[in-house]
């Protein structure tokens, strides 16, 4: 699970889970133009968020782990 480790949640799954969120909701922008304009307007929210994120310890801590967390093929 992306999420979870164990039981405990892992914020290195976090991070990818929401790009991912974010790669789609622009591809589905892209596929639904009637709905362009209220998957922009949350897309706006999320990009905010994504930014503050970016900036943080946290994020940089969070991505290191991940390298630990992903077991290899």
């Amino acid at each position: 699970m992306m999420l979870s480790k164990e039981a405990t949640p892992v914020l290195a799954g976090v991070i990818p889970a929401f790009e991912i969120f974010l790669t789609k909701m622009e591809k589905l922008a892209e596929m639904k133009p009637h709905l362009n304009s209220f998957i922009t307007e949350g897309l706006s929210f999320a990009y905010k968020y994504y930014s503050r994120m970016d900036k943080t310890v946290a994020y940089i801590v969070a991505m290191c782990m991940i390298f630990f967390l992903v077991k290899p093929l």
